[in-house]
């Protein structure tokens, strides 16, 4: 009896496996065949700007590349969070993806109440980016930040800012208040635009700003003065604007990015498949003459080494965020 009931239990066993492994095939060849309808692409600001542009960019490739509409949805407000927040009660399917900014490491910590957890989204790629960079006016006979801190001994300076809770706003008030601790008074402005109008026009001396296209242009231009960029190496579209770290102030590193990143849960099949897709968009001629042409520098980096790099990044705007005392 014995015998007879151990065989059944064998005979069991092995159905419900194989039974699993039917299970686990199917779900990994409909991750395979994904997608197999469209998809929506959730930009969590405003069209025409920095993150729908490199959005639409990437999104119109996708289409083509992997067979199926990527529909971009513009859902501005709250820094971002609102389009974020709508990702991350998404089912993890790989059909909702979110198209942000730096804002999202940064609201991390910035935000008290954000409505979702940002660690819950899979990072999947991180293909644009521009350094964050400190300028002046050219009225302002500041040439370097060494001239920088000897004008700010013997005259006020304002510096115009594109508004508070801003990357660059955020990173230059870190940069004034606890690495050179100079006396400076913060103009926030609606935008990166008129921020940058009120340099010109004689309001502020210095400009925080990040280096995309109308800001490499005017420095081109010799509109403003480029201080110094807050990146490992130099921008290659303004090679003579030093690094922070090459003046004395190593790792303030901060830079304005657009991302794409996926809804809880979703499949790392997926994650990778779309990981894959984007980097070889990125790496076509034509992409990286347009991202130029809006100041954006590429990057391609696995899906695995994306996930870092945004961990790093959260790390590194919290302890700015922090040590400013800033809270929204």
């Amino acid at each position: 009896m014995s015998g007879i009931l151990s065989s059944w239990r064998l005979k069991s066993l092995t159905s419900a496996s194989a039974l699993m492994l039917c299970c686990v095939s199917a779900a990994s060849a409909q991750e395979t065949k994904w997608p197999t309808h469209p998809v929506d692409i959730y930009v969590g600001f405003a069209p025409g700007g920095y993150a729908d542009t490199v959005s639409r960019i990437i999104g119109a490739a996708l289409s083509k590349k992997l067979g199926q509409p990527f529909v971009v949805q513009n859902i501005g407000g709250a820094g971002g969070n609102i389009a974020a927040r709508q990702v991350a009660t998404k089912p993890g399917d790989g059909y909702s993806i979110l198209a942000t900014t730096t804002a999202l490491a940064i609201n991390t910590t910035l935000y008290k109440s954000k409505g979702f957890t940002p660690g819950g989204l899979i990072p999947v790629a991180i293909p644009a980016f521009a350094p964050e960079a400190l300028t002046a006016s050219t009225k302002s006979n500041i040439k370097s930040l060494r001239d920088l801190a000897g004008a700010a001994k013997s005259k006020k300076l304002y510096l115009a800012t594109p508004g508070i809770g801003s990357g660059s706003q955020i990173a230059q008030t870190y940069f004034f208040q606890k690495l050179v601790k100079l006396p400076i008074t913060q103009i926030p402005f609606s935008g990166g635009g008129p921020a940058m109008q009120g340099v010109l026009t004689g309001d502020a001396n210095l400009l925080a700003a990040t280096a995309a296209a109308q800001i490499v242009s005017a420095i081109k231009g010799n509109q403003i003065v480029g201080l110094a960029v807050a990146s490992e190496k130099r921008d290659p579209a303004i090679p003579n604007v030093p690094t922070f770290a090459e003046q004395g102030y190593p790792n303030f590193l901060a830079s304005s990015w657009v991302g794409f990143f996926a809804s809880p849960g979703t499949p790392h099949a997926i994650v990778v498949k779309l990981n894959k897709a984007i980097n070889e968009i990125v790496k076509e001629p034509s992409i990286q003459k347009t991202f130029k042409h809006i100041g954006a520098q590429a990057s391609i980096k696995s899906a695995a080494q994306t996930q870092k790099d945004f961990n790093d990044d959260v790390a590194r705007w919290s302890t700015m965020v922090t040590k400013i005392g800033l809270s929204l």
